[in-house]
């Protein structure tokens, strides 16, 4: 008896240890009962299986069974309402407010139908380099910068310590706080003139890819070559020992 009480308890503990969340619920909601109901209401015969084969045969591919709806007039209040419901748990999710919004969210991310990788003004970040510079020529003066702020933040991280409270009491902000805040923008800004780079990243990595897709076949056909002219050396050998045999 415990042996069979113990599938049910293990079915009914929840799923922990996986990194992605179990599937959502609403998928219960499909039962042979719901459905044939659903098809009773909508003016179908109660048999699920046949009555999807027979529908979908007598009024062709390209039609929705599910679609089907009985009259109104024929059902009393009860029965519609009984068909709301089950229209609200049966029907096919709208997915058209994904194309009207351009973006989703799956994971916590969020995701947009057209690829925008975003720009330093989109953003809100201040303009260090012209978008139409090159990175061979912006990159250092920002990456010089970076090296000259950490440098100044450390120098005012060193200096002698101050009396607790002495800056707020003048309305000061941390000494450090102008110096963060311009290398946290110089390293937004090296991020977003970084992504500009991924096509340019991406063809060179196919272009990678396919030179060493080649160098593997022309490898490859060395070797092949290689084998046969061996295997040819060893015929000749063969006939040569089998012509002086007299075989």
């Amino acid at each position: 008896m415990n042996a069979q009480a113990q599938p049910q308890e293990d079915a009914n503990v929840p799923i922990t240890n996986t990194l992605f969340p179990p599937p959502p619920d609403f998928y219960k909601a499909y039962t042979d009962d719901n459905l044939r109901r659903s098809l009773q209401l909508r003016g179908g015969p109660s048999n699920t299986s046949k009555a999807r084969a027979g529908a979908a045969a007598a009024s062709g591919p390209d039609v929705d069974v599910d679609g089907l709806a009985a009259p109104d007039f024929d059902l009393n209040d009860e029965q519609r309402h009984e068909l709301t419901e089950l229209r609200a748990l049966l029907d096919k999710p709208r997915a058209e407010w994904v194309r009207e919004e351009g973006r989703w969210m799956s994971f916590g991310q969020i995701y947009t139908t057209e690829p925008n990788i975003p720009t330093a003004e989109s953003i809100g970040l201040p303009r260090f380099v012209e978008p139409d510079e090159e990175p061979q020529t912006s990159f250092p003066p920002l990456l010089h910068s970076f090296l000259h702020t950490l440098l100044l933040l450390l120098d005012v991280l060193t200096n002698t310590a101050r009396i607790p409270g002495e800056l707020e009491e003048k309305g000061w902000a941390h000494e450090g706080d102008q110096y963060i805040q311009h290398m946290t923008n110089l390293a937004a800004t090296l991020m977003v003139s970084a992504n500009q780079l991924r096509g340019v990243q991406a063809e060179a990595t196919l272009v990678l890819l396919m030179e060493r897709q080649l160098a593997i076949r022309r490898e490859q056909t060395a070797a092949l070559q290689d084998k046969c002219k061996a295997i040819a050396s060893r015929l000749k050998e063969l006939k040569v020992v089998a012509a002086e045999a007299g075989i």
